[in-house]
């Protein structure tokens, strides 16, 4: 019993992983959706010119729960 309730922890531990890194993906990556017309757009993340260098910094994508 408690070698079967160590690998359902385990398992639970490498899901909720996965889903911190496709919310960091979503986030930070390319987004695509359907727009109300039903094609498929895709947006990359916004950025922002540093106020001190060059560099440009990226505004996240606004992450909806389900």
């Amino acid at each position: 019993m408690g070698m079967m309730k160590r690998e359902k922890i385990e398992t639970e531990i490498g899901v909720e992983e996965v889903e911190a890194g496709i919310k960091h993906l979503m986030m930070w990556g390319r987004k695509t959706f359907k727009d109300h017309t039903g094609e498929w757009v895709e947006v990359g993340t916004s950025g922002q010119l540093h106020l001190f260098s060059d560099e440009i910094e990226p505004i996240a994508h606004v992450v909806e729960g389900s």
